[in-house]
């Protein structure tokens, strides 16, 4: 992609024929380059308000927003997805489906997975000006059942019974 194109509604700063300071309504078209990022300022040459007496138009400068996405989060050109665990999985190991910008993919969990582990897949971000793509980090969070079953809470009870691990050791 080449970036986007985007009309803009704005109020520019202009002179009446009496002199005094107005505002006046003006649609812009501005190209959104490839690989912007959040926070980024663009300037456009020559799109600002009128120059005084007669002068050329200034330059108009934006502040690049990217909009919130419900699952992605950039940070610069990466990519950053919460990836929710059952216990299980991040005990035992799975293979799981992962939404990127691009397609799913299949992710391999190692049995033993901890909670705020990243996963990075290569060039899975967003595009860079010069070329190539950021970086698609998975970060692994573990999330317990909300509810239990009868069965499921008997099976808990019983690993805590018998199990010896204990993730405060460090406490002393």
């Amino acid at each position: 992609s080449q970036g986007i194109e985007r009309n803009l509604q704005l109020e520019m700063p202009a002179a009446s024929p009496q002199g005094y300071a107005v505002r006046t309504p003006k649609t812009i078209k501005v190209r959104i380059p490839k690989g912007a990022v959040d926070g980024q300022k663009l300037r456009v040459p020559g799109k600002g308000g009128q120059g005084a007496y007669g002068g050329p138009a200034g330059d108009l400068y934006l502040s690049i927003v990217i909009e919130p996405h419900p699952l992605f989060k950039p940070s610069g050109h990466d990519i950053y997805l919460e990836v929710p665990l059952s216990p299980w999985e991040a005990a035992l190991g799975a293979s799981i489906e992962v939404p990127t910008l691009t397609g799913r993919v299949r992710l391999k969990i190692q049995p033993g997975a901890r909670a705020g582990q990243k996963m990075r897949l290569a060039g899975k971000g967003l595009p860079k000006p010069g070329g190539g793509h950021g970086d698609f980090y998975a970060v692994l969070q573990i999330v317990a059942p909300p509810t239990l079953s009868d069965e499921e809470r008997k099976l808990f009870q019983e690993l805590s019974n018998i199990s010896s691990f204990n993730p405060r050791r460090h406490f002393g």
